[in-house]
């Protein structure tokens, strides 16, 4: 595995969004690299967009079908905002498709108003280099301004979302089963996924999968595998290692072994 997974990298830490957020945004999060050397990152598939500032550029990042590698600059620092799978189409104007596996400046999507968000955060950090929260704040205030011309999140895609999120094994619910709860065509509920998410059902609930496997890993104070595997919803060990060298690159004891360094 080229790099070390993000979370485990620095002083990671994540905190809820505030209420008016919470159905468009996961978490706001910091990951403070700054006492450290230069290093690879590997940012494993996780659904999501987020808008993740550092001190050269303000980004929107994935959706992501694999590993991301970055190359980060010595003592580094970056803050992003991670919206929820599924909604930040309306918040870009475009679909997701179009930045899958991607890295693309905010201006591209907000123009200058992203120019001078980036002023405004980079501002903080002039100022206040250790209190990073000034950095996320910005970044929240400027999708609070945004959030009455967006709207409510849609309700037929965060259904879909949370059946991802919480099902343990493919054969739950098909496709056509979903589309007729959420009162849609089959081909229509595609459609709108692959917008919405940048793929399909099937792919997502790949994800969501591995995502329940890396958050069971980093709870777990005396990782097994086999127990795990089960647990997030994989018919055995073998599955969980095919899956998890698909997403990310790296087998499942190499995550563990990142954990416990």
């Amino acid at each position: 595995m080229n790099g070390t997974v993000s979370q485990f990298a620095g002083d990671y830490c994540e905190w809820a969004p505030d209420a008016a957020l919470s159905e468009h945004v996961r978490c706001l999060w910091v990951n403070d690299l700054s006492l450290g050397p230069a290093r690879t990152i590997q940012v494993v598939p996780d659904g999501c967009v987020d808008i993740v500032w550092t001190r050269d550029s303000l980004r929107v990042a994935g959706p992501d079908t694999r590993a991301w590698q970055e190359q980060l600059a010595p003592r580094s620092l970056v803050v992003g905002i991670r919206f929820q799978p599924g909604v930040a189409s309306a918040w870009l104007g475009v679909p997701l498709t179009e930045i899958l596996n991607a890295r693309i400046a905010l201006a591209e999507f907000w123009g200058g108003e992203a120019d001078r968000l980036f002023d405004r955060a980079s501002g903080s950090a002039d100022a206040a280099p250790s209190d990073v929260t000034r950095i996320a704040a910005h970044l929240e205030a400027a999708l609070l301004a945004r959030l009455p011309a967006v709207g409510p999140a849609d309700r037929g895609i965060g259904f879909v979302r949370r059946i991802a999120e919480r099902r343990r094994c493919s054969r739950d619910e098909g496709m056509q089963a979903l589309a007729g709860r959420i009162g849609l065509s089959e081909r229509t509920l595609r459609r709108r996924c692959v917008d919405a998410f940048g793929y399909g059902f099937k792919t997502l609930d790949r994800i969501m999968r591995f995502q329940r496997f890396f958050r069971l890993v980093s709870a777990s104070a005396h990782p097994r595998l086999a127990e795990l595997a089960d647990q997030a919803g994989y018919a055995d060990q073998a599955h969980l290692t095919r899956e998890v060298q698909r997403l990310c690159g790296a087998t499942p004891r190499e995550l563990v072994a990142q954990l416990w360094e």
